[in-house]
């Protein structure tokens, strides 16, 4: 895969901070990142306009900024997020039989950050740590509906829509009027959209500010999630969202 080499010289620079040598001059960083100091002046000025780096004021060398420790933050967060909402998440798989999933939105997909409860016949293969298309999942579309809708329709207008099976939403449009269902009623449904035989129910996992940041899912084959036991199903993964809300909003996960 080609990769743009201004990135990754400046990838190069943000890599040669140790804790040996915290700070560095710009003869030292050009030096490491095997190019010219102008050049590295510029790269060192555009991550220092984003905080990634700064300049010594009572010296000559640049250090790490905060936006490093900020963007570990937000990742060390996912796994405070996956601890708060593990005790939970067995307990819906332990009441339902089925598999629960824990996910969050990284651009047109959704990532999965935990998996809880047995495997069973006709249930689909899923990896912490692995990737779905969003606009063909319950939790994608759950995940989708918690944007605003001018950042939902960007991210969804950035790809397009495949195919998977004969219910998968295709149409933008479409999918704009879904989402704004979501909205209203707080959960989504999966209907056979990414895998035939295969229904998911998802709900938002909100932070104290009300913002979605993840979500959690039953998936289970489509007998299973259809008639009371569906809305059965529905009740039980948005109680249990609400719950595992309520922990982040008490004091929970900060940022995720």
């Amino acid at each position: 895969m080609p990769m743009l080499s201004s990135v990754s010289k400046a990838l190069t620079l943000l890599d040669a901070f140790t804790a040996e040598k915290p700070e560095l001059t710009l003869s030292e960083l050009a030096r490491r990142a095997g190019t010219h100091k102008s050049s590295a002046f510029r790269l060192l000025s555009t991550l220092q306009a984003h905080g990634f780096v700064e300049k010594n004021p009572a010296g000559r060398g640049y250090r790490l900024g905060w936006k490093p420790l900020e963007l570990a933050g937000r990742l060390l967060g996912r796994y405070e997020l996956r601890e708060l909402a593990a005790p939970f998440m067995e307990a819906l798989a332990k009441k339902s039989g089925e598999i629960v999933h824990l996910s969050i939105l990284d651009g047109g997909q959704i990532v999965y950050l935990d998996k809880r409860g047995r495997s069973q016949p006709l249930t689909v293969s899923t990896t912490i740590g692995g990737r779905s298309p969003a606009h063909a999942s319950a939790m994608g579309k759950v995940l989708l509906a918690g944007l605003p809708a001018a950042e939902a329709r960007r991210v969804l207008g950035a790809r397009r829509l495949a195919r998977f099976t004969p219910t998968t939403i295709t149409d933008p449009r479409r999918l704009e009027h879904e989402l704004e269902d979501i909205r209203r009623q707080g959960f989504a449904l999966d209907n056979e959209e990414a895998f035939p035989g295969i229904r998911c129910v998802a709900a938002p996992l909100r932070d104290r500010e009300g913002v979605v940041r993840a979500a959690i899912s039953i998936t289970a084959p489509t007998q299973r999630v259809a008639g009371r036991r569906q809305a059965e199903i529905r009740k039980w993964v948005t109680d249990t969202a609400a719950r595992i809300s309520e922990k982040l909003r008490v004091g929970g996960v900060s940022s995720i």
